[in-house]
């Protein structure tokens, strides 16, 4: 038995910024590892309409985000280029090409796009462009229905930027593209963002295994409620085939919201572990590597450092990552020689080869990408006790060291202790910190991946066959 049942493969997300983070890191090396260690192909889409997809391609090659069979599609990208079944176009679809004058968008000096923004800078229509400036699709967010209530409109246009085909509404174009790329093959499509799923629950075909893949915590702060983001889809789990957490103490936790439902799984993200782990040589030096954003808190990191630098010369805080904090945290940090910030750096992970500590301050995680990679390269990792996974990950004081959640000064605290501890002692926590990232290694990881994707097709086989008893008796008793 192939490790990954037999099917066609697609990874659904809402977009991927330049610099991407967790998330899209996470998805991309699961599509790498399917198609190197599971010899499946990977078909990874988007459905953002940003004009930047020069600047998004270079970014993927720049980290090597991509692997032979692992490909991008973009929806509006490929409406540029290929025919697609929809409604005829009527009049009421509303169908009114933006002039020159209106605003254009660029990427790698191509012309991309035209938008047309209301007085409140409203997004009302943004007109998609082939490279020969011809008319691929308009789509319209203020048609009036008879009511006088906006509706959104899709047209795409053929090679003229005549008008062909119509769509009422962004998920019905969804739908007919999936069905297109799909085509009536056997598929598993992957559903990574919250966004996605939120139109993914809906999609229901007899050929396509559906999976939602959830990359971060669905509690509040508190963990007393699901948050608001996720209720949504969180009220519509069973619509499924299959959903996965990265931790198996987040699928219990959901199981506690959801109900019992069969469908709900752990698979952890994979890691690397390197065979050349340096666990003996001393060590100097605290990171962070993160997405500078409020959830966060690098704010207490830098915090933490400053405390420690009154007292003494203490080893470097490296700051590697951007986001809309960055300008606040540098004010933060006083001009601290100590306390650097790299910005984005594709090659950051390696500084967790040299660095001896890490520091994560996330107010919420769910698998803790950053924590499993800093253990695999024998940086031991000083981490706020969030769900989900630092609990699963840390073994407190053995692999590296939890830290109650927004305590600055125990955060400090534990940075101290660290530092002054013996290297024996950092030699020998530093040793099972990489065994313990063993555990995730891609063979083993890729193997729960194939059993959760046929569990998942089972259960689509089943739902389906229950469907069809159900209509057929309902057709016999002539109910509606």
């Amino acid at each position: 038995m192939t490790a990954l049942p037999a099917g066609r493969q697609f990874a659904l997300t809402w977009g991927i910024p330049r610099d991407f983070g967790g998330l899209t890191a996470a998805m991309l090396q699961r599509s790498r590892m399917f198609d190197r260690r599971g010899n499946t192909a990977v078909r990874v889409l988007t459905c953002d309409d940003r004009a930047d997809v020069a600047d998004v391609a270079e970014a993927l090659a720049r980290r090597g985000a991509l692997s032979a069979r692992v490909d991008v599609t973009n929806l509006w990208d490929w409406l540029r280029e290929n025919d697609l079944a929809g409604r005829a176009v009527r009049d009421r679809d509303g169908f009114s090409p933006l002039p020159p004058s209106a605003v254009e968008e660029r990427s790698a000096g191509v012309l991309r796009r035209r938008v047309r923004e209301g007085a409140d800078g409203t997004l009302l229509q943004i007109d998609h462009l082939r490279a020969d400036g011809s008319l691929a699709a308009s789509d319209r967010r203020d048609v009036p229905r008879p009511s006088g209530a906006p509706r959104r409109v899709v047209v795409t246009c053929d090679q003229d930027g005549a008008p062909r085909a119509a769509w009422h509404g962004v998920r019905e174009l969804y739908r007919a593209w999936l069905d297109a790329l799909t085509a009536g093959e056997r598929s598993f499509l992957l559903v990574d963002s919250k966004a996605m799923a939120r139109f993914a629950a809906d999609y229901r075909r007899p050929h396509v295994v559906v999976v939602h893949v959830v990359h971060g915590s669905h509690l509040t702060d508190d963990g007393n409620a699901v948050r608001a983001s996720r209720a949504e889809v969180f009220g519509r789990l069973a619509a499924f085939d299959a959903v996965v957490f990265c931790t198996d103490r987040q699928a219990r936790d959901a199981r506690r919201h959801a109900g019992p439902l069969p469908l709900l799984a752990a698979v952890p993200h994979p890691v690397r572990v390197q065979d050349d782990v340096d666990t003996v040589t001393p060590r100097r030096g605290t990171v962070v590597l993160s997405r500078l954003a409020s959830i966060k808190r690098v704010e207490d990191a830098v915090d933490a450092m400053r405390s420690l630098r009154r007292h003494r010369d203490w080893p470097t805080l490296d700051v590697y990552g951007d986001g809309p904090e960055r300008s606040a945290l540098q004010r933060r940090a006083h001009g601290d020689p100590a306390i650097r910030f790299h910005g984005f750096d594709p090659a950051a992970t390696e500084a967790l080869r040299s660095a001896s500590t890490l520091l994560m301050t996330s107010r919420s995680e769910a698998f803790s990408m950053v924590v499993a990679e800093a253990m695999a390269a024998g940086c031991l990792p000083i981490a706020y006790d969030v769900p989900y996974g630092p609990r699963e990950l840390i073994a407190h004081r053995k692999t590296g060291w939890l830290v109650p959640p927004g305590d600055v000064g125990a955060l400090a605290d534990t940075l101290a202790w660290a530092n002054a501890l013996d290297e024996r002692s950092l030699a020998r926590m530093r040793r099972a910190a990489v065994a313990r990232a063993r555990r995730y290694d891609e063979e083993t990881v890729l193997r729960r991946w194939g059993r959760t994707l046929r569990r998942a097709a089972r259960r689509q086989h089943v739902r389906r066959a229950t469907w069809r008893c159900r209509e057929v008796l309902r057709h016999r008793l002539g109910v509606r």
